[in-house]
């Protein structure tokens, strides 16, 4: 889905250079916040996603130097907040805005509800963010070092000045905050940054003014606990463009995201410097105005709209006494040299069981499929992707799939168990239906607090924050709006 073709000739391309460039104007869609929440502190009533103050404006994207761009919503990534304890903020702090209509002591926020930053910001939402980013300083502060966006596979494209990454920030006109980014060039064996591209010096000049401004209300908590109140404004909301060529990246080369940093990154700071983030030399824990970014909450890439990805349109698997078919559709495979199919018996580390030879020169629509037998394999949960192989050398991948082998055996699984870093929960229901899931810990305290819709039939669900618990003994807990509950015990390790 991610490979790129040509559409226009090569003068036209060229004739559009772009490195850190001002946005000059956005494209969103609107829809209903898909859930509901609602509670009350000192006096106050905060309801998020209650109509009719609910409409979530997402991005899609932008307009830069006159060329349009649009959001690369298939290369899905997470967020990952790196935070060093400092002499205001300890342990996992939220700190958020969202637009508001304030009605004297009642706060309707527009989004649904979140209250932990790092699932908050893996998110293209236009009217929320947090406030004072990297501050460790202010009234409204955090102690969050470096912001991590990380691809779930590998990505490289053989036109990098079209393709890059989008960054929004909430403030007053022409007075938008400056920062640092830089392209992650590869990971290490647990999947954080190992080695970075140039570092690029965004600065205030660079914004441009898409607007339009918005009422907001900042609010804050130590997570789990709700957020409560901190200050209201209102603002406009600037944003900047920066390619993948001016992070130094070339042509066909590997990238696995991008961090943001603050602005008081020393001079001399050099990409190997980056890796540390508890390096107080490149990482002050007493940044003041220089972290003061309001971001707002989008992250991914984006793509100029001269060039046409190879889609995948879906990918498919069933399993039939406990051998696995799977399948795949493509769209615009005309560069693609063959498909290999990969499988994870933990949805981290894949491993390639064949591969497919793609049809020639197809710009139409076409399905492929393989049968797995997976002899040998003992996991009840198997995982595939298909990785694409392109005849310039680049390759990308489809999205990850699950597989339960063994689906009678509970209506609810949580894998894998013991858990390390992440863990995703299944759960089975006769029809649609909105959920909480709560984790508590061995006496009896909630640690993490997670909305879900699900749709009839089994459902996958990544549980956000398992990397954060100290190891241990925990209940994680479903509670469906039909009254039904499924819980479930596992150790972290």
């Amino acid at each position: 889905m991610k490979k790129l073709i040509l559409l226009v000739n090569t003068f036209l391309c060229l004739t559009h250079s772009f490195s850190q460039s001002a946005i000059t104007a956005v494209v969103t869609i609107t829809s209903n916040a898909s859930s509901i929440y609602t509670y009350s502190n000192s006096g106050n009533t905060y309801n998020w996603g209650v109509g009719p103050n609910n409409t979530v404006e997402t991005f899609t994207g932008f307009t830069v130097g006159g060329v349009s761009f649009t959001y690369a919503s298939a290369l899905k990534g997470n967020v990952k907040l790196r935070r060093v304890d400092n002499a205001k903020i300890t342990g996992n702090f939220s700190l958020v805005w969202a637009e508001t209509v304030t009605n004297g002591t009642i706060f309707n926020m527009f989004p649904e509800y979140q209250n932990d930053m790092e699932p908050f910001f893996n998110n293209r939402v236009y009217n929320k963010g947090t406030d004072n980013l990297f501050d460790n300083t202010s009234a409204n502060c955090n102690n969050i070092e470096r912001l991590d966006w990380i691809l779930n596979s590998p990505f490289s494209t053989p036109v990098p000045s079209q393709l890059g990454f989008a960054v929004f920030e909430r403030g007053a006109a022409g007075a938008h905050d400056p920062f640092c980014i830089a392209a992650i060039t590869s990971v290490d064996g647990l999947g954080n940054p190992a080695t970075y591209s140039n570092i690029l010096r965004v600065a205030t000049a660079s914004y441009g003014e898409p607007g339009p401004s918005l009422n907001y209300r900042i609010l804050k908590a130590q997570y789990p606990t709700d957020l409560l109140d901190a200050s209201a404004n209102t603002q406009n909301r600037g944003g900047v463009f920066i390619t993948f060529q001016s992070l130094g990246i070339v042509a066909n080369q590997t990238i696995y995201g991008y961090s943001l940093l603050a602005n008081d990154l020393p001079g001399g700071a050099t990409p190997s410097n980056l890796v540390d983030f508890t390096n107080a030399t490149y990482f002050p824990t007493n940044t003041g105005n220089a972290g003061r970014i309001d971001l707002l909450a989008i992250t991914g890439i984006s793509i100029s709209i001269t060039e046409l990805p190879t889609r995948f349109i879906s990918l498919f698997g069933a399993v039939n006494n406990n051998i696995v078919s799977l399948g795949w559709t493509v769209d615009n495979e005309a560069s693609v040299n063959r498909y290999g199919v990969e499988r994870s018996t933990d949805g981290i580390n894949f491993s390639t069981i064949s591969e497919v030879k793609s049809v020639a020169r197809s710009t139409g629509k076409n399905s492929y499929s393989l049968t797995d037998n997976a002899t040998g394999v003992l996991s009840e949960i198997l995982f595939y992707r298909v990785k694409q192989y392109d005849n310039d050398g680049s390759f990308d991948y489809s999205k990850t799939i699950s597989i339960i082998r063994n689906n009678k055996k509970s209506l609810f699984l949580v894998y894998p168990n013991p858990v390390n870093e992440s863990m995703i929960a299944y759960i089975s229901v006769a029809g649609n239906e909105k959920a909480t899931l709560s984790v508590t810990n061995s006496i009896g305290t909630r640690v993490l607090l997670q909305k879900a819709e699900l749709t009839k039939g089994t459902n996958s669900l990544m549980i956000e924050g398992i990397n954060r618990l100290p190891g241990g003994l925990y209940h994680i807990t479903f509670n469906l709006e039909s009254g039904k509950y499924f819980s479930e015990q596992f150790v972290k390790k």
